[in-house]
């Protein structure tokens, strides 16, 4: 029993070491051919679902539901019937983040998804250059519609593309862009890997400003080691234009209808940090053919206050 055991973690450092090669090597080779670009669109980094947060993030793997639309276009190839998800996001002050999809399965191979996301910054205050207050700056917010496409080349092995059109509002300007996802997702026994290369595209331009899109890779590796009860799934990603973070995430089921999750979030480069938490807690139920999660992610030296997130997904 102890060899066995022994066997499953080493194959699963050896999948994890070779995540960060891939997540490593992909990184450096954007940042050199950008000239250390910064990027914007932001929100387009934020993780949608409950589930995804309680688990730290690391998702992209485990992604099989209509959020996968957003985590990994390769695991909406797993769906079986119509799901609707809605998930929103109560951040600082009165910022707040909505996330919608619809995610249908077609034939046998194929599913579709439409999504949106949306974060509203609330009211914002303007001044002139003599800090001399103007009123409120009007039409603040960005938002990000998309559509997915996956497929089943076998029973084990999915892939998925998901285009999406971005706007960045502020005070009636407007930056727009077109990007793409790139996913796919393995799945052999017990153990799950995903891939996926997120947010590739043209910069953005704010009238004569350029900004790049955050273009990231994802690598995630989960298993159920001990059954279909307990879930730890362990992820890598690389910001091309910012930092590393690695993110870990454990879950328990009881009957595959309650659920209580954890999740921690290590940001090697803290200066690069812009949007994620550290730690996290979370429950979830299933009450017939609906899903419900929360998560709480306590303040830390970034936030100034503390993250609830609530999800729900219908399974028609």
């Amino acid at each position: 029993m102890a060899y066995m055991i022994i066997r499953k973690l080493y194959k699963i450092l050896l999948i994890l070491v070779a995540g960060l090669f891939i997540c490593a090597v992909l990184g450096k080779i954007a940042v050199a051919a950008s000239d250390n670009a910064t990027a914007a669109g932001d929100f387009l980094n934020i993780g949608v679902s409950a589930r995804a947060a309680g688990l730290g993030g690391a998702y992209t793997s485990v992604a099989s539901d209509a959020s996968a639309a957003y985590w990994n276009p390769g695991g909406l190839a797993s769906i079986e019937s119509p799901q609707l998800i809605f998930s929103h996001f109560a951040w600082y002050q009165d910022i707040s983040y909505e996330y919608l999809a619809v995610a249908l399965p077609a034939a046998d191979k194929f599913a579709f998804s439409f999504q949106a996301s949306y974060l509203n910054y609330g009211t914002i205050e303007g001044y002139d250059i003599y800090d001399n207050p103007t009123g409120d700056i009007n039409s603040t917010y960005d938002l990000a519609t998309g559509l997915t496409a996956a497929y089943r080349v076998t029973d084990n092995l999915s892939t998925g593309l998901t285009a999406k059109y971005i706007i960045l509002s502020l005070d009636n300007h407007k930056a727009t862009a077109m990007a793409v996802d790139l996913g796919a997702r393995y799945k052999l026994g017990n153990y799950l890997l995903g891939l996926t290369l997120a947010n590739v595209g043209p910069d953005l331009k704010f009238d004569q400003e350029k900004e790049r899109l955050p273009i990231s890779v994802r690598f995630g590796a989960s298993a159920y080691p001990f059954g279909p009860t307990f879930l730890g799934a362990i992820e890598i990603e690389n910001q091309f234009y910012g930092g590393m973070s690695i993110k870990n995430g454990v879950e328990y089921n009881y009957d595959e209808r309650y659920f209580l999750r954890a999740g921690y979030t290590f940001h090697p480069g803290q200066d690069n940090r812009t949007i994620g938490h550290t730690l996290s807690f979370g429950a979830g139920a299933m009450l017939g053919p609906t899903q419900f999660d929360y998560t709480f992610s306590p303040k830390d030296k970034v936030s100034s206050e503390s993250i609830h997130r609530f999800s729900i997904i219908f399974r028609l």
